[in-house]
């Protein structure tokens, strides 16, 4: 059972370590396609309002996904409904909290 355990954790740090260097690796790619990191924040400026669309089209396939798919499931094996509505405030906040910060810094 401990081995298991230390399996699991060995493999969650695997894939955070990987999520890391991928987000690495493609802000490096960006300032080499983009020449430097000045260029590259000018065409964030330009791009913002494509870039808010896509965000927001995910959230709405998220939701869509979420409200056709999971959330009745999760409702029938949550010990309350309570616990399901705190995951979805949760989400609400979560994202807002990425757009607020994307203004914010400008993207």
């Amino acid at each position: 059972m401990r081995v298991r355990r230390w399996r699991k954790v060995a493999t969650m740090m695997f894939w955070m370590v990987g999520i890391l260097l991928l987000g690495g690796v493609a802000t490096a790619l960006g300032v080499y396609l983009a020449g430097n990191e000045r260029v590259l924040m000018d065409w964030l400026q330009r791009a913002r309002v494509p870039l808010l669309m896509w965000r927001l089209t995910l959230y709405g396939i998220v939701a869509a996904m979420w409200l056709h798919r999971v959330r009745a499931v999760f409702l029938r094996q949550a010990p309350s409904r309570g616990v399901v509505y705190r995951i979805e405030v949760m989400m609400v906040c979560l994202a807002l909290l990425i757009e607020f910060t994307s203004y914010r810094w400008g993207m």
